[in-house]
């Protein structure tokens, strides 16, 4: 390998290792992505979504403590429905999380990162009657807009919740702002099966 060719490759291997190193006390990220049902609840409820925000402090450059909220929501399984012989529902959970994480190589351009918590989740599960949805226009414009289904019947439980997972991140030069996906088993503890799993994709500062 020629002298010039060596020199470039060392340039490149040192812009990688030296992107977003700069070390910032407070960090925040925010996210959101697909939420998949696991154990018993995968046979209740379809494919739902998630919101994640969260802010905390960089105790050094690989530890942090994080301060999570999160938001995750189900609609019923048509096999759910038959059993509770409703025309519609859905459920979801509401998650405040104190949560630390660790980043392996926060001084790169890609780091992998483990994070884990415990917190206070609040599950609803509530049906609907889609045979209630009305449509409402505006008699000057023409516009419309679906009411939606209106809820029949809920139920609300607060209990204690963990999550515990990681993800990677890119550094997007060297601001401190980083894209992530995180992928983490959340649980509500409770006595019956109220498990998912969640991708989100986001940024990070």
């Amino acid at each position: 390998m020629s002298l010039s060719c060596k020199s470039t490759l060392l340039l490149l291997l040192a812009g990688l290792s030296c992107a977003g190193q700069d070390f910032h006390r407070w960090t925040f990220e925010g996210g959101a992505g697909p939420t998949l049902p696991t154990g018993p609840a995968k046979n209740q409820w379809n494919t739902g979504w998630n919101l994640l925000f969260g802010g905390g402090y960089n105790f050094n450059p690989h530890v942090s403590g994080l301060l999570e909220v999160q938001y995750d929501r189900f609609s019923l399984s048509d096999a759910a429905l038959q059993t509770f012989n409703q025309p519609g529902g859905y459920v979801h959970f509401w998650s405040l999380s104190l949560n630390p994480r660790y980043d392996f190589n926060p001084k790169g351009r890609f780091d992998v990162y483990a994070t884990g918590g415990y917190g206070l989740f609040v599950r609803t599960l509530a049906f609907t009657d889609p045979s209630q949805i009305q449509q409402v226009c505006d008699p000057f414009y023409g516009y419309c807009q679906s009411t939606g289904a209106p809820v029949i019947a809920s139920f609300t439980h607060y209990k204690g919740g963990v999550d515990i997972g990681g993800g990677v991140s890119y550094a997007l030069g060297g601001s401190g702002i980083k894209v992530f996906t995180d992928v983490r088993y959340n649980r509500f503890l409770s006595y019956t099966g109220n498990e998912f799993v969640t991708l989100s994709f986001g940024i990070k500062y």
